[in-house]
């Protein structure tokens, strides 16, 4: 799968920086390789612990081997698990902008759902569009795989992610709450 999403051209910087800012024109979708899932999987991993102490949810002394049993879980055979699809957004000069990991879970008792695991755009790249770039063309590929809606979690203090889910069209579907006793 190789497919091209076009967006917007020029916007102005924002005040006190100089000129123009060049937005994305164009997202490339790549299968990923397995030197590249190889390369990026620990910083997704390390990206999640942080998410999950930071939500409360694991304790720092706990939080590596929960990781790696969750990615056992999820990844039983690493790359090769059935079901699960990554990909490299590319511009039009093949400079890499971001990731997308999905699943098509057949076991998923919402049939028709694809899963967004990962979205993330390159930190040089943010605030540029990609990541609307890359949810659309996370819905594209979902709907290619067969899926009739994409499903996705966000921790609640992830708020830049929770506004582009929410400007995207994403609506909650059930929410977790958390008050400390101590």
């Amino acid at each position: 799968m190789n497919f091209w999403l076009t967006g917007c051209a020029r916007v102005l910087k924002p005040p006190g920086s100089d000129g123009y800012s060049c937005r994305v024109d164009e997202v490339r979708l790549d299968p990923m390789t397995v030197a590249e899932f190889d390369d990026r999987l620990p910083s997704l991993m390390h990206a999640y612990v942080a998410e999950q102490i930071r939500a409360g949810n694991w304790g720092s002394a706990d939080a590596d081997e929960l990781a790696q049993l969750e990615q056992r879980r999820l990844l039983p055979r690493g790359f090769a698990t059935p079901g699960m699809h990554w990909y490299v957004a590319r511009t039009a000069a093949n400079q890499v902008v971001g990731y997308l990991w999905l699943a098509t879970e057949p076991s998923d008792p919402r049939a028709g759902a694809a899963w967004l695991y990962a979205i993330e755009v390159e930190s040089d790249w943010r605030g540029r569009g990609v990541g609307h770039r890359l949810l659309d063309a996370a819905e594209v590929e979902a709907q290619r795989l067969g899926a009739a809606s994409l499903a996705l979690n966000v921790f609640g203090d992830n708020r830049i992610a929770r506004r582009l889910y929410e400007s995207s069209g994403y609506e909650v579907t059930s929410l977790q709450m958390r008050k400390p006793l101590t």
